[in-house]
């Protein structure tokens, strides 16, 4: 046994240092990535809304008070019943109203109709109704689309623990690993809450099409820019706070829903994850047992820590060059400790993400047949 431990070990400590060198290429593109352009296409940002939250009104005044000169928001959702409708309202705006979904994701149903009334935009902006955006947010992100090899723009999320809850804090955390994953590479990946493409992009690399009959927006536009072979650029200055709690439950489902997209989209990046986080929990936690009786298994423990919390202190580091002033104040040391406890709730994403392709959203069951097949599963109670 002690020739199996010494072996996934050592690949788990390889990893390790491949992960620390690969954040440390991405901290260094948060940091110094600032694009900047005097173009000024005409905008539309398009934000689907579902119910309400106590933070919704605030977000989307964030949306409104956008300091761009030729922008036009749409906020679109299902019905005129929806509780965010008076919301808006209050706020000066109508929403468009796009329906009952019944061969797609709801969201993707909202963003479709709204795109269909953009009129006369050059670029689209979708965003989320959870998320906090500063007032250069859409200058910021639009900016590297003047360069026409570009075909997605994309921010990223960060989830606040105001709240001081330990559910919204493992959410942090859980979310903060994939901050990294996120640079100056070809890997990257849209993030719907944050995202920006040229209308005639849209067109061309047939995003419309791609949302035909997919629950996942930023997945569905990933796979067409990179079947097209364009690029997707990560704007870290549109790396945007979103404020809130949650409870255990919806942790565990917020988390295993994400990796359930993963593996419909991506199945042989969800395989290599699977295979790693595995690796690196099987060492690390076996490293914990053996230390007491095998010195050796201490060392292992303490240098996978330390991988791990190097790489997140560097990535502390980094995001607090973008984010606003606060948003990591008292949690900081949270991120880098508690990071091993964060692989654990991987682990069990992983793991029940392979025995299903059933999402609930906003309270709507989904099963992800394929990238381009959804079905909407009827008669399921909300929770």
């Amino acid at each position: 046994m002690a020739v199996v431990f010494y072996f996934i070990s050592i690949i788990a400590i390889l990893q390790g240092i491949y992960g620390l060198l690969d954040g440390i290429r991405s901290a260094r593109h948060i940091r110094t990535f600032r694009p900047h352009s005097d173009w000024r296409p005409r905008v539309v940002v398009i934000c689907p809304c579902k119910g309400t939250d106590p933070e919704f009104r605030a977000n989307a005044q964030s949306i409104l008070a956008q300091d761009y000169p030729d922008l036009r928001t749409l906020f679109v959702v299902e019905s005129a019943d929806d509780l965010a409708v008076a919301d808006l309202q209050a706020l000066g705006t109508d929403p468009l109203v796009a329906g009952l979904a019944t061969i797609r994701g709801q969201k993707v149903h909202n963003m479709i109709h709204a795109v269909e009334a953009s009129g006369d935009a050059d670029v689209f902006v979708f965003c989320d109704a959870d998320a906090r955006f500063p007032k250069n947010w859409v200058r910021d992100l639009i900016a590297p689309l003047e360069d026409e090899t570009v075909a997605v723009t994309t921010g990223y999320r960060w989830y606040t623990t105001e709240s001081g809850s330990l559910p919204a804090l493992f959410r942090s955390i859980w979310n903060a690993s994939a901050v990294t994953a996120l640079g100056d590479h070809s890997r990257n990946f849209a993030w719907g809450g944050s995202m920006a493409i040229r209308r005639e992009t849209f067109d061309r690399i047939g995003v419309r099409d791609a949302w035909d009959r997919t629950v996942s927006d930023d997945m569905a536009m990933t796979l067409a820019a990179r079947s097209a072979g364009q690029r997707i650029v990560f704007v870290p200055a549109c790396l945007i706070p979103s404020h809130g709690d949650c409870t255990w439950t919806e942790l565990l489902e917020f988390t295993t829903r994400q990796i359930i997209v993963v593996r419909v989209f991506d199945p042989r990046l969800w395989r290599v994850a699977f295979v790693g986080q595995t690796i690196f929990n099987i060492s690390f936690y076996w490293a914990i047992v053996r230390m007491w009786t095998m010195p050796a298994a201490a060392g292992v423990w303490l240098i996978l820590y330390g991988l791990s919390a190097v790489k997140s202190a560097i990535r502390l580091k980094a995001v607090s060059s973008v984010l606003p002033r606060g948003i990591l104040s008292n949690r900081r040391w949270s991120y880098i400790l508690l990071t091993p406890l964060s692989a654990l709730l991987y682990e069990y994403n992983m793991l029940r993400s392979a025995l299903t392709r059933d999402i609930v959203w906003r309270h709507r069951r989904y099963r992800m047949i394929s990238p381009r097949h959804t079905v909407i599963v009827h008669g399921v109670k909300e929770n």
